[in-house]
C-alpha cells in the first residue's frame, strides 16, 4: 500500500528535480506573493495574476508531495484550490486588503505544514522503481530504453561530465519520450482521477517535461545539485507509473518492435507544431501580438530544431526545410501586418510542408540513406566549389602558382572550424538559446560573406580589360600577389567554405543518427559522401580545364557576375537567417513569391538592401565602365 501511495504520488505533482528543499520553497512562495501585492497595488492586475501562477507552479506543487504524503491528498488539494481563489480575487478586482487577507491565511498554514513535512517522510534515491508490463505490451522497449538512458547517466559526475549529461538528458527528452510517440500516447490517454484530483493527459505530459526541462537548465547552469541521482529516480518513476497506467488503445502509437533501435518518429514534432501555431493564431485573435510571434518563434525552436527534424529535413530536401522556415517567418510577418488571409495563408502552406516532411522522414531504406549522403555534399559543396576554384584559377592566371597556399590553409582553417563549430552546437542544442544563436551565427557570417564578394566582384571586373591585364602581367609578373590582396582572398575562400561547413556536419550528424540502426546504414552514409566528393573533384577539374582555355576578358566578366549573383542571393539569405534568429521580426510584402535559389523572400528588411546593392551595382559598372574608356 505505501509503495502505490508512493506511486499515486508522483502521478500528482511536477517532479521537483533536486532534492527537496521545503523551507527555501516556502520562502519563495511568500516572496513571489510578496511580489502580488505589491503588483497589484501599483494597478498591474495581469502581472500578479502571472506571478500567483508562477507561485503555484514553480513552487507549491515542489511543497505537494510532502503536503499529500504526511497530511492527506485532502489538505494538499484544499491548499492548492486557494491559490485558484486568489487569482480569481485578482481577475475580480477585489481590494487590496482582502487579497492579503487571502494570502496571509495561505502563507500561515505553509508555516503550519512546514514542520510536519519537513520530519515527515522523504522520497528515497536509494530504491529504484521497478515497474512490470506485460509481455505483449509495446512500450516495453521504450521503457527498458528510457531506463537504460537514466542509468548510464547516474553514473556521471554533473561537475566533471556537464556535456555528456546535457546531451544523454537531450535525447532522453527528444528521442526516447518524444519521437518514439510516448508524448502522444501520454497527452491523449495519460490522464487519471484520484479523490478530488484529476490529472489529464496533457498535464502529465507537462510534469514530466518540466521534470527533465528543469534538470537540463540546472545542469546547464552549473547550478549547485544537492542530490542528482534522487532527480533522475524521480523522472524515472513518474515516467514509469505513467507507463504503467496507458491503455491498450494507446499500443497503435508505440514504435514497432522492429523498429524499437530508432525512434526517429516526427509525428509527435509536427503535432505539437499544429498545436503551438493554433494557439498562436488564438492569441493573435485576442489581440496579443507579441504573445502569437513569441508562439510561433518557439514552435520553431522547440520543436522544428531541437527534435533534430530540421537537421534532417535539410539534409534530404534542402528546398523543403529552406521553405518550411519561410513559413514560419511568412506568419510573424503576417502577425505582425495584421493580414489575416496572409496568415491562413502561411498556416496552410506551413502545415502542408510539416505533413510532406513527415512523409520523406519515413523513407529510410538504404538506397534513400545513401542519396540523401550524396545529396547533401554536391549541394553543400558545390557552391564553395565554384568560388574556391575562382581564386585558384585567377592565381594560375596571374602567374601567382606559389601563392596557393593561400587557398590551402583558408580550405584547411575552414574545414577544421566548421568541425569545432558543429561540435560546440550539438554540445549546447538542449539550451534554450542554441539554435537561435545557430541562425543569428550564419545570418552573420552569410553578411560578412556578401561584402567580401561585393568587393571582390569589383576588383576583378577592373581588370577585366584585356590590354590593362596583359600589361599588367608583363610588369608584374615576377612579383608576387601583394599583402592586401593575398588576405583578401584568403578570407573569400574561408567563409565560402565555413559558411557551408558546419551546416553540412550537422546535415550529416542527423543522416548517421537516422542510419546507425541498420546494417549497411553507415556503410552507405560513407558511400555517398565518398562518391560526393569524387563527383566535385571531377567538377573542379573540368571547371579549371575549361576556364583556363578562356581568354582573359570573358573569364573576369563571366566570374565577377557569378560572384555579384551569389553576393546579392547572400544578402537575402542572411537577412533571413537573422528574421529566424528572432533578432528581429519581417515585415512582409504579400506579392513577393520566395525563390530561395536566388536570396528573394517577402521581406522588406531582406529586399531593401538587395535594392540598394543591384544600385550600387549599376553605379559601380558605369564608373568602372567610364574609368576603362578614358584609360
Amino acid at each position: 500500500m505505501r509503495f502505490m501511495c508512493k506511486i499515486l504520488s508522483f502521478m500528482l505533482l511536477p517532479i521537483m528535480l533536486m532534492a527537496s528543499d521545503y523551507n527555501e520553497q516556502a520562502q519563495a512562495i511568500k516572496d513571489a506573493f510578496n511580489k502580488v501585492l505589491e503588483l497589484y497595488k501599483e494597478g498591474k492586475d495581469n502581472e500578479a495574476k502571472k506571478q500567483t501562477q508562477q507561485a503555484y507552479f514553480g513552487h507549491f506543487e515542489n511543497l505537494e508531495a510532502g503536503v499529500r504524503l504526511n497530511l492527506g491528498s485532502k489538505k494538499s488539494y484544499d491548499m492548492e484550490k486557494q491559490f485558484g481563489q486568489i487569482r480569481k480575487a485578482i481577475v475580480a478586482k477585489e481590494s487590496y486588503e482582502q487579497i492579503k487577507a487571502r494570502i496571509d491565511a495561505l502563507n500561515a498554514q505553509i508555516d503550519e505544514v512546514l514542520p510536519i513535512i519537513n520530519s515527515g517522510h522523504r522520497l528515497n534515491a536509494q530504491s529504484d522503481l521497478q515497474i512490470s508490463l506485460t509481455d505483449d505490451n509495446p512500450w516495453n522497449a521504450v521503457l527498458e530504453s528510457i531506463q537504460t538512458q537514466i542509468q548510464n547517466t547516474k553514473t556521471k559526475d554533473p561537475k566533471n561530465d556537464k556535456q555528456a549529461i546535457l546531451t544523454a538528458l537531450n535525447e532522453l527528452k527528444m528521442d526516447l519520450y518524444r519521437n518514439s510517440g510516448l508524448e502522444i500516447a501520454v497527452r491523449r490517454y495519460g490522464g487519471f482521477s484520484f479523490g478530488a484530483i484529476q490529472k489529464t493527459g496533457k498535464a502529465v505530459d507537462a510534469n514530466i517535461q518540466q521534470a527533465i526541462n528543469e534538470l537540463i537548465r540546472s545542469v546547464a547552469s552549473g547550478q549547485e545539485i544537492s542530490d542528482f541521482n534522487q532527480a533522475l529516480v524521480d523522472i524515472d518513476e513518474l515516467i514509469s507509473t505513467t507507463i504503467s497506467r496507458l491503455p491498450q488503445d494507446s499500443y497503435a502509437l508505440a514504435p514497432k518492435q522492429e523498429n524499437k533501435e530508432n525512434f526517429k518518429d516526427y509525428t509527435s514534432v509536427v503535432e505539437n507544431i499544429r498545436s503551438r501555431i493554433n494557439k498562436a493564431i488564438a492569441l493573435y485573435d485576442e489581440g496579443k501580438i507579441d504573445e502569437a510571434i513569441e508562439h510561433t518563434q518557439n514552435a520553431y525552436f522547440d520543436e522544428y530544431e531541437a527534435s533534430g527534424m530540421e537537421n534532417t529535413i535539410g539534409g534530404r530536401d534542402g528546398a523543403l526545410k529552406l521553405s518550411t522556415e519561410a513559413s514560419f517567418n511568412a506568419l510573424n510577418a503576417a502577425f505582425n501586418a495584421g493580414d489575416e488571409n496572409a496568415i491562413q495563408k502561411a498556416k496552410d502552406e506551413l502545415f502542408a510542408q510539416l505533413e510532406k516532411s513527415l512523409e520523406l522522414t519515413g523513407k529510410n531504406s538504404a538506397w534513400d540513406i545513401f542519396l540523401y549522403a550524396l545529396i547533401i555534399i554536391l549541394r553543400e559543396g558545390f557552391e564553395a566549389l565554384i568560388i574556391v576554384t575562382a581564386v585558384i584559377l585567377y592565381l594560375l592566371k596571374t602567374k601567382n602558382e606559389k601563392r596557393l597556399n593561400i587557398v590551402y590553409s583558408a580550405l584547411s582553417v575552414a574545414l577544421i572550424l566548421s568541425v569545432i563549430t558543429a561540435y560546440a552546437l550539438s554540445l549546447i542544442f538542449g539550451t534554450q538559446m542554441a539554435a537561435q544563436s545557430r541562425e543569428i551565427l550564419e545570418g552573420a557570417v552569410m553578411l560578412v560573406a556578401t561584402v567580401l564578394l561585393f568587393y571582390v566582384g569589383f576588383w576583378l571586373l577592373s581588370n577585366a580589360n584585356a590590354k590593362k591585364w596583359n600589361a599588367y602581367i608583363s610588369s608584374q609578373v615576377q612579383n608576387s600577389l601583394s599583402k592586401k590582396d593575398g588576405k583578401m582572398l584568403w578570407w573569400v575562400v574561408f567563409l565560402a567554405v565555413y559558411r557551408e561547413g558546419a551546416e553540412t556536419v550537422l546535415f550529416y550528424t542527423a543522416l548517421v543518427l537516422d542510419a546507425s540502426d541498420k546494417s549497411s546504414g553507415l556503410g552507405m552514409v560513407a558511400a555517398g559522401f565518398c562518391l560526393g566528393i569524387v563527383l566535385l573533384a571531377i567538377s573542379y577539374v573540368i571547371l579549371k580545364i575549361f576556364a583556363l582555355k578562356i581568354p582573359i576578358k570573358p573569364f573576369f566578366l563571366a566570374t565577377s557576375a557569378m560572384i555579384f549573383y551569389m553576393s546579392i542571393a547572400f544578402t537575402g539569405k542572411g537577412v533571413m537567417e537573422l528574421i529566424e534568429g528572432k533578432l528581429f521580426v519581417g515585415h512582409s510584402i504579400s506579392a513577393i513569391p520566395t525563390l530561395p535559389w536566388l536570396g528573394l523572400y517577402p521581406y522588406y528588411e531582406s529586399l531593401v538592401p538587395q535594392a540598394l546593392m543591384i544600385l550600387a551595382l549599376i553605379f559601380g559598372l558605369i564608373y568602372t565602365k567610364q574609368k576603362q574608356t578614358q584609360s
